[in-house]
C-alpha cells in the first residue's frame, strides 16, 4: 500500500486533509482518503502547513495488515513512536487471530529536524452519545481542574463511523440530530464539540473487521488529524478488565496508536457497563442525550428494539431509572429479546450477565431465563473457538 499526494486545505473554520491510497498486492482501486475537521479552532496557520501523515498511517495500517499488503509506504515523514506502536498492535492482533502473521513493513520519508513543541497540552475526547463516552466525560470533570492538561476541553463527534459509514447514504440529517442532542451536554460541562468527517469506512475492509480490530486505530487517526499541538486523546473503554476479549478498541492496544505529539488514553476499563450507567443515572442531561443504537431511526436517537438498545434499557432499569427521553420505558418485554436476538449473541453477553442479579431482585425471573439461555449459547460458541476471524 502506498499513501501519496498528502495535502491539506484550510478554509476558515474547515480543515481538510487528504491522501491517495494505492493498493499494491490487492486488486482494489485507488481512493482518496479524507479527514475534514470543522470548528476545530485553527489557532495558528503555521501549525497546518503539513498534512497529518500520522493520521493516514494509523487509519490505513490495519487495512493493509488484514488484506496482506507487504508494506505501507507513506510519502511523508511520520512519527517513529506511532510506527513502532503499530507493529506492536499487529502482534496483539496476530496473537488474537484473524490477521496474517507477518506485519506490513512501514516505510516513510526521512524526518526533518523539528523544534520541541512548547504549546500547552490539550485534552480531547471521542464522543458519540454512548454510555462509555458520557461516563468518561463525567469522571473527567470529577478528577481534573480546568487548568489541568487532562481537563477535556474539546470533543470529537465523528461522521463516517456509525453514522454515514456507507457512501450511498451520507445520513447528513441523522448526524445533525446527533450533534444537536450532544449540545446540552457540551454546554453543561463546558466542552466544545468538533464535527469531524471521514470516508475511512469506504475503503475495502472485511466483515467484522471494524468492530473486532479497526475502530480503535480509526478513532486515533481522527485525533491525529484533528489536533494540531500536543494533546491527550481520551477514548472511552467498553470492556471491563475482568471481561477483556479481543476487540477493535482495547486497553492493551489503543495507547499504541500514540505519537510523540498525541497521547491516546483508553479510559474507564475499571468500571463495568452497569457501574457506568448507575453513575450516569444522576446526570439527567446525559440520560436525555444517550445514543447507543447503530441503526437509523428517523427522528429518534435509538430504535429501542435491537440488542444494544434492549441491553441499555435493562441497564437503566437495573440502575433504578424507569424511563428516559432517549428510550422511553426501561423495562423490555421478553418477546423483543427473542425477535432482536434469535441467534447466539456475541461478546455483549458478558455485559448482559452482570444484569442478572439486579433483574432477579426485581422479580423478573422469566426475563432472566431468556438472557441465561442466550449467554449459555454464547459460551458454547466461545469454547468451540467461534470468535471472529478474517483469514
Amino acid at each position: 500500500m502506498i499513501i501519496r499526494n498528502l495535502a491539506i486545505v484550510v478554509n476558515g473554520a474547515i480543515r481538510v486533509s487528504s491522501a491517495t491510497v494505492v493498493w499494491e498486492d490487492q486488486p482494489y482501486r485507488e481512493q482518496v482518503l479524507r479527514f475534514e475537521i470543522r470548528n476545530g479552532g485553527v489557532r495558528d496557520a503555521d501549525k497546518v502547513a503539513e498534512p497529518p501523515a500520522d493520521a493516514f498511517l494509523a487509519a490505513c495500517f490495519p487495512l493493509a495488515a488484514v488484506h496482506g499488503e507487504a508494506r505501507v509506504r507513506v510519502e511523508s515523514p511520520t512519527c517513529p513512536m506511532l510506527a513502532e506502536g503499530l507493529r506492536t498492535a499487529h502482534a496483539w492482533w496476530a496473537n488474537w487471530g484473524g490477521m496474517p502473521a507477518v506485519a506490513p513493513e512501514i516505510e516513510t520519508l526521512p524526518r526533518r529536524r523539528v523544534s520541541t513543541p512548547i504549546d500547552p497540552r490539550r485534552a480531547v475526547a471521542c464522543l458519540s452519545g454512548g454510555v462509555d463516552g458520557l461516563h468518561m466525560l463525567m469522571r473527567n470533570r470529577r478528577l481534573y481542574r480546568q487548568e489541568d492538561a487532562a481537563y477535556i476541553s474539546d470533543a470529537l463527534v465523528i461522521h463516517g463511523f456509525d453514522i454515514g459509514k456507507r457512501a450511498r447514504d451520507p445520513e447528513t440529517e441523522r448526524f445533525r440530530m446527533a450533534l444537536a442532542r450532544l449540545e446540552p451536554v457540551a454546554t453543561e460541562v463546558g466542552v466544545r464539540l468538533i464535527a469531524c468527517y471521514t470516508n475511512l469506512r469506504h475503503l475495502p475492509s472485511k466483515p467484522g473487521f471494524w468492530t473486532n480490530r479497526h475502530n480503535g486505530g480509526a478513532l486515533a487517526a481522527v485525533g491525529h488529524a484533528a489536533m494540531l499541538g500536543p494533546s491527550f486523546l481520551f477514548i472511552g473503554g467498553t470492556l471491563h478488565l475482568s471481561h477483556l476479549v479481543p476487540k477493535g478498541t482495547h486497553i492493551s492496544v489503543d495507547g499504541l496508536f500514540s505519537s510523540q505529539r498525541l497521547t491516546v488514553i483508553h479510559d474507564g476499563s475499571r468500571f463495568s457497563r452497569l457501574e457506568k450507567v448507575r453513575d450516569l443515572a444522576s446526570w439527567p442531561t446525559a440520560l436525555a442525550a444517550l445514543r447507543v443504537c447503530p441503526a437509523s431511526c428517523g427522528d429518534q436517537p435509538n430504535c429501542g428494539r435491537c440488542e444494544k438498545c434492549l441491553r441499555t434499557r435493562l441497564e437503566l432499569l437495573a440502575a433504578g431509572v424507569e424511563e428516559t427521553e432517549a428510550f422511553g420505558p426501561s423495562l423490555t418485554p421478553i418477546e423483543l429479546w427473542d425477535a432482536a436476538v434469535p441467534a447466539p449473541i456475541g461478546d455483549s453477553a458478558l455485559q448482559q450477565e452482570e444484569l442478572l442479579p439486579a433483574l432477579r431482585a426485581r422479580g423478573l425471573t422469566a426475563l432472566c431465563r431468556v438472557l441465561e439461555e442466550k449467554i449459555g449459547a454464547y459460551r458454547e460458541r466461545v469454547e468451540a473457538g467461534a470468535r471472529w476471524t478474517a483469514v
